[in-house]
């Protein structure tokens, strides 16, 4: 009950500010280029109308095109809500919340949030079963006005997230997540340049693994890397682990604005460190990792076209390294208490090794009028390439391939907005090679996933929306409801068929 009149009671809220329609929102969101950025300073520098939606959403998701730690199908619940606001003489703000709750079937062996390109010390069940999801992620940003050319800004962004399987072996993996970024911007005629820093703890954790049923046969296992994964009949009983990650990055980025636009260039760097600690602070590895990114985002007028083109390539370089520890246990002649701790007796340097690469390109052409946006038509292209390594003995994982999409939008009427996407996935790379090709998670993960890397595939989305005003509380509102679906079919007779429904209002 207190949940429904929070809810009720927030939509009121913004009710009572809401002014702005779809084809005003878009036309906005289109001209920002900064916002994509980590720069909370360069808020102002965008535009700086007050401006917000607030979203309910139902899908579900269905079909065989997905990976074994995956789950599909999966039916999923979702409130989000974002808004851009001045705040007094010199202040611009932006905030975002999303409630995401959902429950998933058929995910096997993975218990923990993140199963690729990842810490590889997880663990999981063999046995499929359905796992709960439910995830809060705030976001609060604040950027002074212009100050002797000068402006400054902070970020905070927040997430919690539970994962709960629902069959035995039944884990609950928690998520605590939070990231912290101070910022400046410096504005020199039509130059600007920003600086932005950023501190983010992530920990997940697993405190205990339970079962319903009493069957001595039940295995955990844990996992090592690649096809390396220990399973123990009924390991389960003792098992405890936390992932707990610090990451420190840095950002600089470039603005130039233009007679007809702006455009803005930003290049960063990010270092992470992931401890993973079991009973009595026990460390099977450590997981370190370094990315970098480089992002571009162009927006011109051109009479009543609106260009936007955007460019963004990053490299992630990772590794684990593997230790061996032993157990020890020390008593206290005087109080007799007797104290458990590891110590390391050999390190394996490096032993697993991640390397991402991804690149994407898009552009939009936007049909605007005044500031409303009335059609768009685009195209984008993206790339990737991983490669997943496990040393001594030496085992491969490999997969890539180039996605080309085509996309349009318009408006019919006031009211109604339809947008559509179509595309296709092939397939470049897709090799794997197994020192040990017969142990349980090669021939049940590994193996069985290559179908899905191999596979090309083109797919499809449509989404209507129709809007009308609704008056609540003496104020009339712009409320919108949006059907929307999408098909994905590859190779090897497999899919995924996604339907979903949302109900909202832009304020």
């Amino acid at each position: 009950m207190m949940n429904r009149r929070l809810t009720l009671s927030l939509l009121a809220l913004l009710a009572a500010y809401s002014q702005a329609q779809e084809n005003n929102y878009r036309y906005a969101d289109a001209t920002q280029a900064w916002r994509l950025t980590n720069n909370a300073a360069a808020l102002g520098l965008d535009s700086t109308e007050n401006r917000g939606y607030a979203l309910f959403n139902a899908d579900h998701q269905s079909g065989d095109y997905k990976r074994v730690q995956e789950g599909l199908p999966t039916n999923q619940l979702r409130f989000k809500t974002e808004r851009y606001q001045t705040i007094g003489k010199y202040l611009h703000g932006y905030g975002r919340f999303d409630f995401d709750y959902g429950r998933e079937k058929n995910r096997a062996w993975c218990d923990v949030m993140r199963p690729y390109d990842a810490n590889p010390y997880m663990a999981g069940s063999a046995i499929k079963g359905k796992y709960d999801f439910q995830d809060f992620d705030f976001t609060a940003a604040l950027g002074t006005v212009d100050l002797n050319n000068w402006r400054y800004g902070l970020r905070l962004d927040y997430k919690v997230g539970d994962l709960s399987r629902l069959r035995d072996p039944r884990s609950r993996s928690q998520l605590l997540d939070y990231k912290l970024s101070p910022s400046v911007v410096h504005t020199m005629g039509r130059h600007t340049v920003g600086l932005s820093a950023s501190y983010q703890r992530r920990k997940e954790k697993i405190t205990g693994v339970t079962t319903v049923q009493q069957d001595p046969t039940l295995k955990y296992y844990l996992m090592t890397g690649m096809e390396h994964a220990e399973g123990t009949t009924g390991g389960y009983s003792s098992f405890a682990r936390e992932w707990v990650d610090h990451t420190f990055a840095a950002e600089i980025s470039y603005g130039y604005r233009h007679a007809d636009g702006h455009s803005v260039v930003a290049a960063s760097i990010a270092r992470d460190n992931e401890y993973v600690y079991g009973q009595y602070k026990y460390e099977p590895g450590r997981f370190t990792g370094f990315t970098y990114a480089l992002d571009a985002h162009h927006r011109s007028k051109e009479g009543r076209l609106l260009h936007q083109l955007d460019l963004h390539v990053s490299y992630r370089q990772a590794y684990a390294d593997e230790y061996r520890q032993k157990l020890q246990q020390e008593k206290d002649a005087k109080t007799g208490f007797t104290s458990f701790y590891y110590t390391n007796l050999m390190t394996f340097k490096k032993r697993y090794q991640v390397n991402c690469f991804e690149a994407n390109m898009r552009y939009r052409a936007h049909l605007t009028s005044q500031k409303d946006e009335k059609a768009y038509f685009g195209a984008s292209i993206s790339l990737n390439d991983n490669e997943n390594k496990y040393l001594l003995p030496t085992s491969r994982l490999s997969h890539g391939g180039t996605l080309l999409l085509t996309e349009g939008g318009t408006a019919i009427g006031k009211r109604l907005w339809i947008d559509a996407e179509v595309g296709g996935f092939l397939s470049q790379e897709a090799a794997l090679s197994l020192a040990d090709p017969d142990t349980d998670y090669a021939q049940q993960v590994l193996l069985t996933d290559m179908n899905y890397y191999r596979a090309n595939y083109w797919t499809g989305k449509v989404a209507v929306s129709y809007q009308f005003p609704l008056t609540l509380k003496g104020q009339t509102s712009w409320w919108f409801v949006r059907a929307y679906g999408s098909y994905v079919r590859a190779n090897g007779q497999m899919d995924c068929r996604c339907i979903g429904l949302s109900i909202g209002l832009y304020n």
